[in-house]
């Protein structure tokens, strides 16, 4: 590689009229402005520090104070949030209930004697279906129609050699007095 300085270059560089590169004044007020430069990036890291660590106790201090307030209001709520699913089961369960037929009060229970017909109304209204001998019946009303005394009965529980005829269990319909035996009182638990 060949040189780059010439041997004019000293002359030039140092002359008297020569142009003035710096010096040792220069040289020291290039190392006091470095000096100056990493002391303020210096200085404002260890501002920048303390400034985040004081923000960071203002965000613990306040977490502190407003988590309790926080955790009441998220308790209210799901208090407010069950009370307010308890009263819609409440609700539906008594909408359930209502719905639900009323037991109707029964003069007792007792069985058909002779078989014949279970009418929709005493004494010539359509005929619901047949009621065999032995079929265990439940008697809920009692009417008496131009001298002849007629039950509204629920079929309980059908007689068993009825051959898959008659009227299916929990039907209600009405029979004349002549087909059943009299009621028997049934105790209520």
């Amino acid at each position: 590689m060949a040189a780059k300085i010439r041997p004019g270059d000293w002359d030039r560089l140092f002359a008297p009229n020569a142009p003035r590169r710096g010096g040792p004044l220069r040289a020291l007020i290039n190392v006091i402005l470095t000096i100056v430069v990493i002391a303020l990036i210096s200085a404002g890291s260890v501002y920048a520090v303390n400034y985040r660590n004081q923000q960071i106790a203002s965000q613990r201090a306040t977490a502190e104070v407003v988590a309790p307030t926080l955790i009441a209001a998220a308790t209210a709520r799901a208090v407010a949030a069950t009370a307010t699913v308890q009263a819609r089961v409440a609700a539906r369960t008594a909408t359930a209930l209502a719905k639900q037929p009323t037991p109707v009060p029964s003069l007792g229970a007792g069985l058909v004697t002779n078989g014949g017909n279970l009418r929709a109304e005493p004494p010539r209204g359509d005929v619901i279906g047949l009621l065999w001998v032995g079929d265990e019946v439940m008697f809920l009303q009692e009417q008496q129609v131009g001298g002849q005394v007629w039950f509204r009965i629920r079929l309980v529980k059908p007689a068993a050699d009825r051959g898959g005829d008659g009227v299916a269990p929990g039907t209600e319909g009405w029979a004349s007095a002549t087909l059943l035996t009299q009621p028997t009182p049934v105790a209520t638990p």
